[in-house]
């Protein structure tokens, strides 16, 4: 068995990984956020720093098994966490692997279950640390590693395992790293929606997953807004998730319509704030053109910044976000020529009637118009999406 007490701080990395890293690297389209984020820290100035991970590598039964050892439990996770990390998209295979060793050898699951529930009572007696919440983050990430494999996905939600994730996202903590806890939580439950498989998207409208998502884009922080909108997008992918989120007696999208504006809004003052963040309120709009109710709220509520101009520098620096947003307009018969630059409104248009699929693969296209710019965003790698190399804005 490892002796995980002898040279412990030369395996380790001395500094931790971008939270983005360990949240958002398993959603689909994960590379275009990172992508603008990227952008965003050149643009500023930053730098992106690559973490030295361990060089020992450890054997993951090895490692599970000292789970079961109360002494050697928090060092075990913390290595499997940070080890899993390092190796989920370089060795593929050995981390889908983990997930069937995570979730079926005996007794891992009631003590990783047991690790959130003593996390809940410090909770609730205040007692709160950076020590307890990064423990309990690395916990969280072995729980990324199972809901993202397919062969125990169905019994993770079956076990109600992601019902004890709502009460971290939904808790209110002062100290500021508590944001990783509620980022790799929401990034969880993103893993398990994005796969659109029906039983996750049952269980996430039970759960009141869409209304939580709703909580955090008014109230949370630019990364979780962004995870918030990942697990709306695949919802709305559903068909049950689009006909519950745009149905006549669930006042939510009101609600979410509403936000949306005000973060448009707040996008077209600081238009450097979060590329990204517009990029998938988009996509929301696009995805609710499939429905009809949803459409019609959309034609009335799209918000006046998409439809006067006023994204114009953005579009430029970023292609792919005027791509959708004509697409939109196109739906909702908005477009005109103060909408884009106008040598991207005439080669646009003039594309309109070359296109047959759509982006989001709706139902039902409400719009006698037909989108100029179809891409499969929920498939395609980074590499094939229509961003313009420009080396004096960003480079992909």
């Amino acid at each position: 068995m490892a002796d995980f007490g002898c040279g412990f701080e030369e395996s380790f990395p001395q500094e931790e990984e971008p939270l983005e890293e360990r949240s958002l690297n398993l959603l689909k389209d994960s590379k275009i956020d990172q992508a603008f984020a990227e952008a965003k820290a050149k643009k500023k100035g930053g730098k992106k720093h690559k973490v030295k991970w361990m060089r020992r590598p450890m054997v993951m039964p090895e490692a599970i098994l000292e789970f079961l050892d109360e002494d050697l439990r928090e060092n075990a996770i913390r290595y499997l966490s940070n080890f899993l990390i390092e190796k989920r998209e370089e060795d593929p295979c050995n981390y889908n692997r983990a997930g069937f060793l995570l979730y079926f050898s005996c007794g891992t699951m009631p003590t990783l279950l047991q690790e959130v529930v003593s996390f809940y009572r410090k909770m609730s007696e205040q007692a709160l640390n950076v020590r307890s919440i990064k423990r309990l983050a690395n916990v969280l990430t072995l729980f990324q590693c199972i809901a993202s494999n397919n062969g125990t996905r169905q019994k993770f939600v079956d076990a109600c395992i992601p019902d004890y994730l709502i009460p971290l996202i939904q808790f209110d903590c002062t100290i500021d790293v508590y944001d990783n806890i509620r980022a790799i939580s929401l990034s969880v439950i993103g893993i398990l929606c994005q796969a659109g498989e029906p039983f996750v998207i049952d269980w996430a409208i039970r759960s009141d997953v869409a209304e939580l998502c709703h909580t955090i884009l008014a109230t949370a922080s630019e990364l979780n807004k962004v995870i918030a909108m990942h697990i709306l997008e695949a919802i709305m992918r559903d068909n049950f998730g689009i006909s519950y989120i745009c149905n006549p007696s669930c006042q939510l999208l009101i609600g979410l319509m509403q936000t949306w504006d005000n973060l448009v809004n707040l996008l077209s003052v600081d238009q450097d704030f979060s590329p990204r963040l517009l990029f998938h309120i988009i996509r929301c709009y696009i995805l609710l053109c499939s429905n009809e109710r949803g459409c019609d709220i959309v034609v009335q509520g799209i918000p006046v910044a998409l439809t006067n101009g006023t994204f114009c520098d953005m579009i430029e620096e970023f292609p792919i976000i005027g791509g959708l947003l004509v697409q939109l307009l196109l739906y909702v018969d908005k477009v005109n020529e103060e909408t884009l630059p106008e040598r991207r409104v005439c080669m646009l248009l003039l594309q309109k009637d070359a296109c047959t699929n759509d982006l989001c693969s709706p139902d039902s296209v409400p719009s006698p118009k037909t989108p100029c710019r179809s891409i499969d965003l929920g498939k395609n790698s980074l590499s094939e999406l229509p961003f313009e190399k420009n080396e004096s804005n960003m480079s992909f």
